[in-house]
């Protein structure tokens, strides 16, 4: 509950941070998953079909720390079993944080960056973090960002349950767009 408050309270600073300046932005994504887990609850759980993966987020390009952005991320996975007719959702909603890395190329960008927050994996709320990895293209007058992205998230539940602990890895390419106001 602490973390969603303190998602809420990060939402609204950037939202009152946006305001004052015409550095926000809007990105949507899309892209192929492809999802494992180790000590799952049940282990064919561990064996999923590729998947797709969905993205929505808001943003903030820092004026004061050049190069560097934050966003708040909302993330869908619906992954399928590859044996029988099971499938698992994941819905997060993540804090990221970008840093744009310096290149000679003239609209050509490659950046990293770091996430976490709350994940909805089938019946349980976890900690996810993920990294990133990707490169941005500016498209010509308009303030549009085209990007492509290779995504790392992890999922771990501790849980001393009986269900056990378990964990959900997903490696995803996606194919984003920003644009910026």
């Amino acid at each position: 509950m602490k973390l969603l408050k303190s998602l809420l309270a990060f939402a609204v600073v950037l939202g009152i941070s946006a305001t004052a300046s015409a550095e926000i932005y809007v990105s949507a994504g899309v892209g192929v998953a492809s999802n494992t887990g180790s000590g799952l609850k049940d282990s064919a759980r561990g064996h999923y079909k590729d998947s797709t993966v969905y993205s929505l987020a808001v943003g903030y390009d820092l004026p004061f720390v050049d190069l560097v952005r934050v966003e708040g991320e909302y993330i869908h996975n619906r992954a399928k079993l590859s044996r029988g007719s099971g499938k698992t959702n994941l819905d997060g909603i993540f804090a990221n944080v970008y840093a744009t890395i310096p290149f000679p190329l003239p609209l050509v960008s490659p950046y990293v960056g770091a996430g976490m927050g709350p994940v909805r994996y089938e019946s349980d709320t976890l900690m996810g973090f993920q990294l990133m990895a990707g490169v941005d293209a500016e498209i010509f007058v308009i303030p549009l960002i085209a990007s492509l992205e290779y995504r790392y998230q992890r999922l771990d539940n501790k849980s001393k349950s009986s269900e056990g602990a378990y964990k959900s890895y997903m490696h995803a390419l996606m194919a984003k767009v920003r644009y910026e106001f």
